[in-house]
């Protein structure tokens, strides 16, 4: 595992094949960038009426004039 690049842990428990182990590696690395936070789609703001919207919408309407 450690040649690998991989972190042992149980999720491979019982793998010996080093493709599956590979394959398990790129679903978990896949499912963990997944749950990441985003701050550029995720963040959000309020204007004074009390709206909340992203900070990319949040930032064109403001550009605009808008808020």
């Amino acid at each position: 595992m450690h040649r690998l690049g991989i972190p042992n842990s149980k999720s491979f428990y019982e793998i010996t094949s080093i493709e599956e182990v590979q394959r398990l590696w790129e679903t978990i690395k896949e499912k963990q960038e997944a749950s990441e936070w985003h701050p550029g789609s995720e963040e959000e703001f309020e204007d004074e009426e009390g709206n909340v919207y992203n900070k990319k919408t949040y930032d064109d309407l403001e550009r605009q004039g808008l808020i």
